[in-house]
């Protein structure tokens, strides 16, 4: 993570970053406080999954989990949401942000808002990797894991939407929380990034 935080990341149209209107705004500049905050988020939700799943011995459901979460990260997600994020668009061959960090860029840059195919698409799955484990826990009569398991989800869930999800410029990912000023006064920094109504498939 090597950007300068008072220069433009290559997305931006501007010159410098002075006086820009939605500077601290937005996540132009993924730091490694931003790339922490989240892992340690979603890092700590899935510590009593495995506990759970591995005291449970469950080594099949963990292979398929596995498995699904490397097909996820790996083409999935870039797939459906990040080929559409313009950080996606700048130099080099994996992502560099706050969630997905190192990861392969695989299909090409797609600046068109997600579909509401994608968008469901995108829900469907991250709602299977992160629910996966209730049934195991609650199957196996491990309460006091399914507890903390599913309190650490909604937390994670909770905070990332109101500290990240708020500053994210994909707007039209189903997530997407930025607030309707800021959404106005992208468009001086980021002209392709508020979506093009045309472009996005009816509800």
């Amino acid at each position: 993570m090597t950007h300068n935080a008072h220069m433009p990341v290559t997305a931006c149209i501007r010159e410098r970053c002075d006086e820009c209107p939605v500077a601290g705004q937005v996540l132009c500049h993924h730091t490694p406080a931003d790339l922490l905050d989240f892992g340690a988020l979603v890092i700590t939700a899935w510590i009593p999954f495995f506990a759970g799943m591995i005291r449970g011995r469950y080594w099949w459901g963990l292979g398929i989990w596995f498995a699904l979460a490397a097909v996820f990260f790996g083409v999935i997600e870039a797939l459906i949401l990040c080929r559409h994020c313009p950080h996606y668009a700048e130099e080099g061959s994996t992502l560099r942000c706050h969630a997905n960090w190192g990861l392969p860029k695989l299909p090409k840059y797609d600046p068109r808002p997600l579909s509401k195919g994608e968008r469901m698409a995108w829900l469907a799955y991250v709602a299977v990797l992160m629910l996966y484990g209730l049934p195991f826990l609650a199957a196996s009569g491990q309460w006091l894991l399914l507890a903390i398991h599913a309190w650490a989800l909604f937390t994670a869930a909770w905070t990332i939407q109101r500290t990240q999800c708020t500053r994210c410029y994909v707007l039209t990912c189903p997530v997407n929380r930025m607030p309707e000023e800021v959404r106005e006064q992208l468009g001086a920094c980021y002209p392709f990034v508020v979506p093009d109504t045309n472009l996005i498939e009816p509800e």
